[in-house]
């Protein structure tokens, strides 16, 4: 059998996965793959966002099991975000700004969805920012939620990670919460992808500091 990346090596363009010849099944079901692996002429492909979101939080959080944790966002990180928190035994909720969006997650990983308008977060553990607001650029000066909305949660967890204090970050703070940035997340799933890659765990010290200088931090 030829390998499935051949069939992608024409003038019709397929997704990543479609050019696959295996991928796990943590990927399959977040529906994203943003690691590839050549093995024996064939294509692999693995999801490393699932393991570099829920290692720091485990870090600083400890046990999840029925911790009321809300995801805001609807894309591949919100989706990774909550294959592992569901995995984790979490009671996870989904947010977003785009209601069909956030029940088509919603319904994938059997949890609630609401929409983002007007949500109030007081009783969470965790609040996880999955969206791109808080990036530097156009997006910088935004936030998905403010203080007030912040109010009364335990934890706000933002995966934006330039700049590495978000806006977002900053109203949690204000609104009395703890903050976890998403410098941890990128040198968690990049740690991941190395092992996958050398087949060895990196120094992980190095890691950041490399992410530092080349985020200028």
């Amino acid at each position: 059998m030829e390998p499935a990346w051949l069939k992608c090596d024409g003038p019709h363009k397929l997704a990543v996965m479609d050019c696959l010849d295996w991928i796990e099944p943590g990927a399959s079901q977040i529906g994203a793959v943003n690691t590839i692996v050549v093995q024996d002429d064939t294509l692999h492909g693995y999801n490393t966002d699932a393991a570099g979101f829920i290692k720091p939080l485990l870090a600083v959080r400890g046990d999840l099991r029925d911790a009321r944790c809300a995801v805001i966002g609807a894309g591949g990180s919100a989706s990774a975000a909550l294959y592992s928190l569901t995995a984790a035994g979490a009671v996870a909720t989904v947010f977003s700004r785009d209601i069909t969006k956030a029940r088509a997650l919603g319904q994938r990983y059997r949890v609630e969805s609401f929409s983002l308008e007007d949500a109030r977060f007081e009783g969470f553990d965790v609040v996880v920012n999955a969206t791109p607001l808080g990036t530097l650029g156009a997006f910088v000066d935004e936030t998905p939620a403010n203080a007030m909305q912040l109010r009364g949660a335990r934890l706000a967890y933002d995966l934006v990670y330039n700049p590495t204090d978000t806006r977002f970050l900053r109203e949690a703070r204000e609104a009395g919460s703890d903050t976890l940035g998403g410098l941890a997340m990128l040198v968690a799933q990049a740690t991941e992808q190395y092992k996958l890659w050398i087949g060895e765990a990196p120094q992980e010290d190095v890691m950041y500091e490399a992410a530092r200088r080349r985020l200028e931090i």
